[in-house]
């Protein structure tokens, strides 16, 4: 397995947090995490997921969005487990 190295921070925009790869460039499989997720939307760029009561974007170029939400361990191991797919 590929451990990928990311940040959670606060977003500048919005009152949401995100993820995102250290590293630049990475393509999340969106065909996987429809698999182990529930999805609230689909789309070819990106989806919608919900764990544990919290909306997640998730996009195919790399970034994770947390939607209200301000537990960093909860969404340092959703993102942990996105990117490790």
């Amino acid at each position: 397995m590929i451990m990928i190295e990311f940040s959670v921070e606060k977003c500048k925009t919005k009152a949401a947090f995100s993820a995102k790869p250290k590293s630049g460039k990475v393509k999340i499989d969106l065909e996987k995490v429809r698999g182990k997720f529930e999805i609230v939307l689909d789309t070819p760029i990106l989806l919608v997921i919900r764990v544990d009561g919290v909306e997640i974007v998730v996009h195919s170029h790399g970034e994770i969005l947390f939607k209200k939400c301000s537990d960093l361990d909860f969404m340092r191991k959703v993102a942990g487990k996105i990117y490790s797919m």
